[in-house]
């Protein structure tokens, strides 16, 4: 039986969200995946609030007020006071083990170093959806 996997990818440039969503269409996971673009925290915050994702990929780096590179983590950090305990995979193109260990304490569930391949994403969306991709999730609104 076949379902799809709901995805938010939160970047704020349009080639990373085009490459992702290329990413997901070639997975051989037993399913589909059904990816929404957020180019901003605000944006993604708005549809988080309408919509339960199976997996959200953010990226550190993404526009707001306040400091860019911190955007990312605040809207992680939200999203886990809003009660979701949606996988969330981080990205950056920055090398910085302090923001590293802030993401994964703050409730990532791991970092991604940009620019990464097929095979990395493929492997972490596995581990982060673990028991989720065998089955579909109907909690979700």
């Amino acid at each position: 039986m076949e379902f799809s996997t709901r995805v938010l990818i939160v970047d704020d440039e349009p080639s990373v969200v085009g490459v992702l969503l290329d990413f997901f269409a070639r997975f051989q996971h037993g399913h589909a995946y059904d990816v929404v673009p957020a180019y901003s925290a605000a944006e993604a915050l708005d549809i988080l609030l309408r919509r339960a994702f199976d997996l959200i990929l953010l990226d550190m780096v993404i526009p707001g007020i306040g400091a860019r590179w911190k955007q990312g983590l605040d809207l992680l950090k939200r999203i886990r006071d809003l009660g979701a305990n949606t996988p969330v995979l981080v990205m950056s193109g920055a090398w910085d083990t302090q923001r590293e260990a802030e993401a994964l304490i703050a409730g990532a569930v791991a970092y991604l170093h940009k620019p990464f391949s097929l095979r990395e994403l493929d492997c972490s969306v596995a581990l982060a959806l673990g028991p989720r991709a065998a089955s579909a999730n109907p909690d979700r609104r």
